[in-house]
């Protein structure tokens, strides 16, 4: 299990680090979170390596492959309890859209947690209407109590808990994350183990399995009911980032995206789109522009040979931050910056927007 946080031991983090209780499930006893996040690893080490001299790259790979697998193999084997190929999150911080509406809906009917867990995570002097509400962090909190509860155990978890998701983000992330991991393994001269391979194709197949014909779009599910989330977010693009969309359906994202709907701002993309009643142009994943979300989908466009749509968000996102500076999200309606200033992902996903003239992989099923 790769944590999504390993805390410093300097104030103020060390006192969200106790909040956990994992330093006996840690090497070394080291102070992480007790959840993950996308699986962008392989992803990560397929792109730096490319950046490498050929022989360097072959080592590097070598050395990071078993450790990718062993993650790729936790994931499935941990949260792909009915072997479909959708893998679940057992809470929204695992989706890395902490308060994206179709989270926020079935969290909120869990009860508070206890009173001793009642307080924020936000360290950060960032102006309240900013951030998530003190309502949907307290959800945040009670679906955190009942992991820690479970001792991160996920087969307890699933059973337990009423807030289980097959995430749209996470599953569309980890398609695109396989085809990687396939072609590192080549780099190295290596055969990936026939049992984590074979849980890749079904992957593929059951993202389409969360197309949601009568609103046109794709959509996370409730791993309980059965039941499509229909919240409508940015997320819905992700599947051109996997390249699991039809091309008849990603034709119609593309439309989305630059026709005058909910996803058509001065200052694309919104995380929730103007039309959603739950859209907030700053409340974080409420409504404001995200530049990780952006690249995802720039990726994605290039993928399916989508180059001039490609091509004008690349040159709306640079707008923000030439206009903006380099914030950790921004206003899609004016372009204001919002959250963090100097913020380190978006300066990184900047420089690859800038640096990169092709998409992460060719070619889509």
């Amino acid at each position: 299990m790769m944590p999504h946080m390993i805390y410093s031991s300097r104030y103020p983090y060390k006192l969200e680090g106790l909040l956990w209780h994992t330093k006996k499930y840690s090497p070394g006893a080291t102070r992480t979170s007790g959840l993950t996040q996308p699986p962008m690893l392989a992803i990560a080490v397929e792109r730096v390596a490319h950046a490498m001299a050929p022989s360097h790259a072959k080592d590097f790979v070598t050395e990071m492959l078993p450790v990718i697998m062993k993650y790729h193999d936790w994931i499935y084997r941990e949260r792909d309890p009915q072997r479909s190929g959708l893998t679940v999150c057992l809470h929204s911080w695992e989706s890395g859209l902490d308060d994206t509406p179709y989270w926020t809906a079935p969290m909120s009917k869990l009860p508070p947690p206890p009173l001793h867990w009642r307080w924020l995570r936000e360290f950060r002097a960032v102006h309240p209407d900013q951030r998530a509400t003190p309502a949907d962090v307290q959800h945040m909190m009670a679906q955190l109590y009942i992991m820690k509860k479970y001792h991160y155990q996920s087969a307890r978890i699933i059973e337990h808990s009423a807030v289980v998701i097959e995430d749209l983000v996470f599953n569309s992330i980890l398609a695109a994350a396989n085809e990687s991991l396939e072609r590192l393994a080549e780099l190295a001269g290596q055969e990936l183990p026939a049992e984590l391979h074979a849980r890749f194709a079904p992957t593929r197949r059951a993202l389409e399995r969360l197309w949601d014909a009568q609103s046109g779009g794709y959509c996370s599910r409730d791993f309980r009911t059965g039941q499509l989330i229909h919240e409508p977010t940015a997320a819905t693009f992700m599947p051109l980032f996997a390249g699991t969309a039809s091309p008849a359906r990603a034709d119609h994202l593309r439309h989305l995206l630059v026709s005058q709907s909910g996803f058509h701002t001065t200052w694309p993309v919104p995380s929730v789109p103007t039309t959603s009643p739950d859209f907030e142009p700053q409340r974080y994943w409420r409504g404001p522009v995200w530049i990780n979300l952006n690249w995802f989908i720039i990726a994605g466009l290039e993928r399916y040979g989508f180059t001039e749509e490609a091509d004008w968000l690349r040159t709306r996102t640079f707008g923000l931050i030439q206009q903006h500076g380099i914030r950790e999200y921004y206003n899609p309606l004016t372009g204001d910056g919002l959250g963090a200033h100097d913020f380190s992902w978006t300066a990184a996903l900047v420089l690859d927007l800038i640096s990169r003239p092709a998409p992460v992989s060719a070619g889509h099923d």
